[in-house]
């Protein structure tokens, strides 16, 4: 079938021919403009204070942070060029550049996906949001609130990607059988901003919501050479209080800002209704997969610092691939390679940084004279953690602001883990941009939230988040002595 040529529109682009010819050469331009400043920079002579080393880190650095943060190539691409160049300006062996891709974290990360893989894959997850939704969610208010905290509670113990991605195609239906319009629906948007929302919060609940703390933990200890670590129990106790406040938070900005603007939910329950049927009764598998995945919470919270947490994430897959409950087709196709290739190169980049003193060094410059206290110091690095969360994958946050904080702990006589969680908490406040975080992604690409509706509430958001991590700083953490 032809297109209707009654229907057909021609477009004329009446700007100037050289911004137009500009435009279209962006990508390439920056590239090239990127590459060949860290070329410049290369050839040049370092500071004084720094060894040669150092410097040509610090070249690599520069380049992985434009790429990271303009994302002109995947993120786990520019991890992979980070680990090449380490051997090829003879920073660090080849071999032990790519060792990094062996470290434990990124084993437990690849358990957690597949695990989350498992109960996508089996139907599983989406007959458990099927049966919050239906259940709890009987007039709008109730759905949105049933969403919201259904996600941060799934985000708790599977990735909050995962959660999210499991979500949206259901919350789809739901608008559709509603016929909520797009851009005008305040209902709607109500809807996925509860999804991003939820997902993001509970992800920052455990080290299981998303890849942000295992790769932290392991940049901690490579960089302090396993003197210091945060485990498994720990993080949550940390953490905690934050989660809770900014849930709430979070609620009651998601109820005042979009009151749900209609009153019959009927067709959404029966869609609700008609998706739970097609499911059928619970299956062997389901059950299989449903037990392998509580006695694996129940290994890692127990017994995940004594056993490695990533040991017992490989058990338990091995465990599941022998019982015959899931295949490789099966859950292959809801792992995300990319987040797994990009931890590798953060993980490496972030210890050549630390060994060869460029993190020091860019510290100095960075805080010396500048901020005196401990206190402003933390303040800081939570504020900058904030600040590139907004323009960048938090997890990409985690590789360029970490290594800086950790090497100046001793100037101001902090514990690197404090200044890790200052770097990780805050990285979880990915309300404001689509870019941040997958779930904000996937809620902006459903077109029924404007960018500037997600700016708006995504920056409130983040001020609540900034005011309970300063609970934490000056209230929770003194009191269970933490610092």
């Amino acid at each position: 079938m032809q297109d209707d040529p009654k229907n057909s529109k021609i477009i004329v682009d009446r700007r100037p021919l050289w911004i137009v010819i500009v435009d279209r050469l962006r990508r390439p331009l920056l590239l090239s403009l990127f590459f060949g400043i860290f070329l410049l920079l290369l050839n040049q002579e370092g500071p004084q204070d720094l060894s040669p080393d150092g410097y040509k880190v610090l070249c690599v650095f520069f380049l992985c942070v434009s790429l990271w943060s303009t994302n002109l190539i995947p993120l786990s691409v520019t991890s992979l060029l980070a680990i090449a160049l380490v051997p090829l300006l003879n920073i660090m062996p080849a071999s032990q550049a790519y060792a990094f891709f062996g470290n434990k974290a990124v084993f437990f990360i690849l358990g957690v996906f597949i695990l989350s893989a498992a109960m996508i894959g089996s139907g599983l997850s989406s007959r458990l949001s099927i049966w919050v939704m239906e259940n709890w969610g009987k007039t709008p208010g109730k759905l949105i609130s049933s969403i919201y905290f259904f996600g941060a509670l799934s985000s708790c113990f599977m990735s909050e990607h995962a959660v999210a991605a499991m979500m949206f195609p259901i919350l789809i239906g739901i608008v559709e059988s509603l016929n909520l319009k797009k851009g005008e629906s305040v209902f709607a948007k109500a809807l996925f901003f509860s999804m991003a929302w939820g997902c993001i919060i509970g992800g920052a609940m455990t080290v299981l919501g998303g890849g942000r703390v295992p790769l932290a933990v392991e940049i901690l200890e490579k960089v302090t050479n396993g003197s210091s670590t945060i485990g498994i129990l720990d993080y949550t106790w940390f953490s905690f209080p934050l989660v809770l406040l900014l849930l709430i938070s979070g609620w009651l900005t998601l109820i005042t800002l979009f009151p749900a603007d209609i009153e019959d939910i009927e067709p959404a329950r029966k869609t609700l209704m008609e998706k739970f049927k097609t499911l059928g009764p619970i299956s062997f598998q389901e059950k299989g997969i449903a037990l392998a995945m509580a006695l694996t919470l129940f290994t890692w919270f127990g017994y995940g610092d004594q056993l490695g947490i990533a040991n017992i994430a490989i058990i338990s897959l091995v465990a599941l691939f022998s019982f015959n409950l899931i295949n490789w087709k099966m859950v292959e196709p809801h792992i995300n390679w990319a987040i797994i290739l990009m931890y590798g190169g953060a993980i490496c980049l972030g210890e050549v940084m630390a060994s060869s003193g460029a993190a020091l060094w860019l510290s100095q410059q960075v805080f010396a004279g500048t901020v005196q206290s401990s206190t402003m110091f933390l303040i800081s690095i939570a504020l900058l953690s904030i600040l590139f969360t907004t323009f960048m994958s938090n997890s990409a946050v985690i590789a360029i602001l970490l290594p800086p904080a950790i090497s100046m702990c001793s100037a101001y006589d902090i514990s690197p883990a404090l200044a890790t969680l200052t770097v990780i908490l805050p990285s979880n406040f990915a309300f404001i941009l689509p870019i941040a975080t997958p779930a904000s992604a996937l809620a902006y690409s459903s077109r029924y939230i404007s960018l500037g509706e997600m700016v708006k509430a995504g920056t409130l958001l983040a001020l609540f988040g900034m005011g309970c991590y300063l609970f934490l700083l000056f209230v929770y953490w003194p009191v269970i002595g933490f610092k």
